[in-house]
């Protein structure tokens, strides 16, 4: 199958067969792109779908091999009033060939810092201290003066996105990485749905791979510290640029000789929640 799709479940008390992983297909007609990469069930819920796999040309001057990607992830706390407070998603490309050149990024989309949902609120601070005062008439009447001093400033936050690119050893790029946390003032949690868009060049029309890794926290992150930071045990995804291009996004196509020109903004999207509009229906 062309779509490759791999969903995340951490259990919050890692009970044994809460998961299992994946291989690679031994047949060769489903063996590349495979739709299911890894499954985790638990307390929460992290999926990530392939919606594109477009091999073609950079560009129609370079003659340089390309693949364009495209992957929805989703974000959801499973029990009720839990929230995933951050999240690390890491994608590394390489060749099937030991030695061989890896793919390297072209670009990809988002890119850069983003902020979102933005608060502002007013906090003040009040300052005291004391000074002396003393009136001398033969005597001394003395005495504390208390002096306070507040001081009102406006602070914001707001949820962030980061993505960004990741070298090798010798400072090629090779993977990409998105990084959120949620807006620390009103605790709402990381967006539900981010989808991402990568353009890869290769010098050679070869099988490559790609393995992918997430880290999520949560409010209740001690309780699943036993679940992260480590790294998914299955098979890495398999590319085989003879494949046929995927169209799920755009109905018209790709333009394959020139996979340099499709812009990346237009296929990415962030989605805090989908609201459902006419829910109440008379019988």
């Amino acid at each position: 199958m062309d779509d490759a799709s791999f969903d995340i479940y951490l259990d919050e008390v890692g009970d044994e067969g809460s998961g299992y992983h994946f291989r690679n297909d031994p047949n060769p007609s489903r063996r590349y792109q495979r739709e299911t990469v890894t499954e985790r069930r638990g307390a929460v819920a992290i999926r990530c779908k392939s919606r594109e796999v477009v091999h073609g040309f950079l560009d129609p001057d370079s003659n340089e091999f390309a693949t364009l990607l495209v992957y929805d992830f989703s974000f959801n706390a499973v029990k009720p009033g839990r929230r995933i407070t951050a999240a690390t998603i890491s994608l590394n490309f390489g060749s099937s060939v030991q030695e061989e050149v890896a793919p390297r990024i072209h670009s990809l989309s988002p890119f850069g810092h983003f902020l979102m949902l933005p608060t502002i609120q007013q906090e003040s601070t009040t300052r005291s201290n004391e000074i002396n005062a003393g009136i001398q008439f033969g005597g001394e009447l003395g005495g504390a003066l208390k002096w306070e001093k507040v001081i009102s400033r406006d602070t914001s936050d707001a949820t962030t996105l980061n993505g960004s690119t990741a070298c090798d050893d010798f400072g090629n790029e090779i993977g990409v990485s998105w990084i959120l946390h949620e807006n620390r003032s009103t605790k709402t949690g990381i967006p539900s749905f981010l989808r991402t868009a990568i353009l890869l060049k290769r010098e050679d029309n070869n099988e490559f791979q790609c393995t992918a890794e997430i880290h999520v926290e949560a409010d209740w992150k001690t309780e699943l510290e036993n679940l992260f930071g480590s790294r998914s045990s299955d098979d890495p995804i398999l590319f085989d640029p003879e494949k046929k291009p995927t169209n799920n996004l755009n109905k018209d196509g790709y333009p394959v000789e020139n996979l340099a020109s499709v812009d990346l903004r237009k296929l990415s999207d962030v989605v805090f929640h989908h609201l459902l509009d006419d829910v109440v229906k008379k019988g």
